[in-house]
């Protein structure tokens, strides 16, 4: 057996055997040094035998194990190595780029943990049998268009933004594996229902986005390990003005000789890790993921989804967390400022008619996030069983507000997001006081946005407010306080 594929399966047993934050801070240091040995090498065996194990651990729990991100949440050396291992300018995605570059190998992710419309349509036959049509799968998600029958055939970056995008949903997914099963017939599990009900047991999730241990009272909350990764890699992969060039080729992360991203490339790696969000925090199990006029105009499955709607239209609670990553997404897409001309191309054909509509300081990204976002929102509200976490939907209310009064984002809201220097603290922020003073207020320049985005202002606050008279006696506090702002 070759040295190297010797060490990479050492490395995943490590990674597989890690239960406690030590272990955990060992074995992420050991595919640091690892990484760093063998950073012009491009090692086969370390992406095809450590990788998935690692993406798995870091993002996932294991039946003995909370996730590495979890267990970071209150083990300060853990989460600095794990923010260098992570870090957008880190040997890990360093790697990945460069296996890319060779195209060492391609990745297909766990189906059972992909969104429910997605496994969906890569398991309807109709979906199968216009597969040759790159246009409708260009229409349905960019995340098709490595489609291979019933597969996603993922590039090695394509693969981590799908593990990292799963970190939010995980509990949820597992919590209602788990209400499945306890419905249907006792048979024996397989392994990965095994390993997916495994996650239900880790109830400290919760905690992980908002931890509290070890800080003063008075204390402004420090932003999860989770969250400042993510806006790393909002600021690295969607600049601003990362907008379509008019004649886009080639393909996902394939760099020139001079080891450069051209514009095209640049849009097409912001364009996937964007609709990678949208489809697994917004879409999500949405029983109509499309427009219908789209489905229509290319063929898409739209009687599978109708019939898939009627079997699955459950109360689902929020993914605890998620509402504070949808957050952090709103926010900054809405602050980018990505304008771009009205005869760029557009990603879904059946919101062109939203271009004009949508000139205004969101640009070009508002209409991508629009429908999938309105849909969240107004499951969260129409859906949510009772007994629900009201603190998971306040999450959720908290990024509607965002995105209802984006004049209002300021730069030091997504400051304390950033990720601190190796070694180093974060710095003080700015007192609430002093921030009050620049405040912005809604402009005119604002009204296409709020026109374009109109039934977040009138239906959904509908909804919202049955939601609030169904759950005020579960919270009373909290309901109250939310009704009261979003009144204002």
């Amino acid at each position: 057996m070759p040295p190297e594929t010797t060490e990479a399966a050492a490395l995943r047993g490590a990674i597989l055997a890690a239960s406690t934050a030590g272990a955990a801070g060992r074995a992420v240091s050991s595919v640091a040094d690892y990484l760093r040995r063998h950073a012009g090498d491009h090692p086969r065996a370390f992406f095809a035998d450590a990788l998935p194990s690692l993406l798995f651990r870091v993002f996932v729990a294991s039946p003995d194990s909370p996730s590495f991100i979890d267990l970071a949440a209150g083990d300060p050396a853990l989460a600095e190595l794990l923010a260098s291992l992570l870090a957008p300018s880190g040997p890990l995605l360093a790697a990945v780029s460069a296996a890319d570059r060779h195209a060492l190998l391609r990745f297909v992710f766990p189906p059972e943990r992909l969104p429910d419309w997605l496994r969906l349509v890569l398991s309807s036959a109709t979906a199968a049998s216009s597969s040759s049509s790159s246009s409708s799968d260009e229409v349905s998600s960019p995340l098709l268009a490595g489609r291979v029958d019933s597969e996603l055939h993922l590039s090695v970056f394509e693969y981590y933004l799908f593990w990292f995008a799963y970190y939010p949903i995980s509990a949820a997914t597992a919590k209602a594996t788990g209400m499945a099963a306890a419905r249907a017939p006792k048979i024996p599990p397989s392994i990965s229902e095994q390993s997916l009900k495994s996650l239900g047991r880790i109830e400290s999730w919760m905690s992980t986005l908002g931890s509290s241990a070890g800080r003063n009272l008075g204390q402004k909350l420090e932003s999860s390990l989770y969250l400042k990764l993510l806006y790393s890699y909002l600021k690295e992969f969607v600049p601003s003005g990362c907008v379509p060039p008019r004649n886009m080729g080639g393909t996902l992360l394939h760099r020139t000789v001079n080891d450069g991203i051209d514009a095209a490339e640049s849009f097409r790696r912001a364009e996937f890790f964007v609709h990678t969000l949208i489809q697994f925090w917004l879409v999500g199990d949405d029983f109509s993921p499309l427009p219908v006029q789209t489905c229509r105009a290319y063929g898409l499955p739209l009687l599978s989804l109708q019939s898939h709607a009627n079997a699955t239209l459950v109360e689902r609670p929020p993914a605890p967390g998620l509402g504070d990553a949808v957050k952090l997404f709103v926010m900054y897409m809405n602050r980018i400022n990505a304008s771009v001309d009205i005869d760029a191309p557009n990603v879904f054909e059946g919101i062109s008619s939203w271009r004009e509509a949508c000139n205004s300081p969101v640009g070009y990204w508002n209409p991508l996030i629009q429908r999938p976002l309105y849909r969240f929102l107004l499951r969260t509200f129409l859906f949510c069983p009772m007994g629900v976490e009201i603190k998971n939907v306040a999450q959720v209310f908290s990024a509607w507000i965002v995105y209802m009064e984006p004049w209002k984002a300021q730069k030091d809201d997504l400051d304390a997001y950033d990720l601190p220097p190796p070694g180093c603290h974060n710095v003080h922020r700015v007192t609430e006081g002093k921030r009050q003073v620049s405040e912005a207020v809604y402009s005119p320049e604002w009204e296409n946005f709020v026109l374009s985005n109109y039934l977040f202002y009138s239906s959904l606050v509908v909804h919202f407010l049955g939601f609030a008279h169904k759950f005020i006696h579960s919270d009373v506090s909290s309901v109250l306080q939310m009704v009261s702002k979003v009144s204002e």
